[in-house]
């Protein structure tokens, strides 16, 4: 059996799938009922709250143009959108740019802060446009194996803000039946105050695929735990855009009890193989703790990109990205 149906096979043993979405823009989807408002965070109705802005289900930094839930208020759209999205926007930035999802804005800029005179990499209709500075290099060429090497810093961020808003977006998702045994994390996520402890030990399980994937589909899941399983967490939120997959355990009071703080393997779930093994290699799995409570600043991601022609021009350096 191979890793791929190792995995398949364990989902399809003990997980079943509650939701699925692929999304590309130009479609829609309303998730809820509009003649009836109550905020699924705050549980409050109108008039006491209005529902007039566009909620998205899932971030539009990720590059969601097409699902909106109506059982989000303004206040707690608000909030999300200045806290624990503006966060998670942060942390991602850096693999966004280079996967070229198209936010709010666009494809988001990188650049240097300060004065504007540093190093800016951003993406055009010709491609990315890189401007560097021999005194202040952020990336490095490895002609042997056509790859080049950036070296970015994120921007500022809180770890366990980023594991919110992936739970909120979590959250957001569940059928309507599923939202009373998420009370406690519901409430957590919606909290301001980072340092209240919850979910201290739901690590993301995070997919890179290093092949040329659509920058325009997101993929969306919500795994439920079978009736007969017990020693598993009960509910998954599996994201995927760009080149990434989340998988992000979505905590429930009611029916995690059990586990109680056990040591636990669970196999990523299943991504498509490379079209093209020996040119792209495998898929890159890692586990991701984003518990920290502290702001982290200046933080150094390294990205790698492929090419698979470079032109030397007049002292310049030119790439054309596999």
């Amino acid at each position: 059996m191979t890793s791929l149906e190792a995995n398949i096979n364990f989902y399809e043993t003990h997980y079943d799938m509650l939701r699925q979405w692929f999304l590309r823009p130009g479609e829609k989807v309303v998730l809820g009922d509009k003649q009836n408002r109550t905020c699924r965070f705050c549980g409050r109705t109108p008039p006491e709250v209005t529902f007039r802005k566009v909620a998205h289900a899932i971030p539009e930094a990720l590059g969601n143009k097409s699902i909106e839930s109506v059982y989000e208020c303004d206040d707690c759209n608000e909030g999300f959108g200045r806290g624990i999205e503006n966060d998670l926007g942060n942390w991602s930035k850096p693999t966004r740019t280079f996967a070229r999802i198209r936010g709010k804005s666009g494809v988001p800029t990188l650049k240097k802060g300060g004065d504007g005179k540093g190093w800016r990499i951003e993406y055009c209709a010709e491609g990315f446009n890189i401007t560097s500075y021999e005194d202040d290099p952020i990336y490095q060429i490895d002609e042997a194996n056509r790859r080049i090497s950036f070296q970015l810093k994120r921007d500022s961020y809180t770890p366990v803000a980023v594991l919110k808003a992936f739970m909120k977006i979590g959250l957001t998702l569940l059928p309507d039946e599923e939202v009373g045994n998420f009370q406690h994390l519901m409430s957590w996520v919606r909290s301001s105050d980072h340092s209240r402890r919850f979910a201290d030990q739901c690590p993301i399980i995070h997919t890179f695929q290093p092949w040329p994937m659509p920058n325009d589909l997101i993929a969306a899941f919500v795994l439920r735990r079978k009736a007969h399983v017990t020693n598993y967490p009960y509910m998954f939120l599996v994201l995927a855009y760009g080149n990434e997959v989340f998988q992000v355990q979505l905590p429930s009071e009611k029916h995690d009890r059990a586990l109680n703080g056990q040591p636990i393997s669970i196999l990523p779930f299943p991504t498509p193989g490379s079209p093209d093994p020996a040119r792209y290699g495998p898929s890159k799995v890692r586990v991701l703790d984003l518990t920290g409570r502290e702001v982290v600043k200046g933080e150094v991601v390294s990205v790698q990109v492929g090419y698979e022609l470079a032109v030397h021009k007049a002292g310049l350096d030119a790439a054309t990205d596999a």
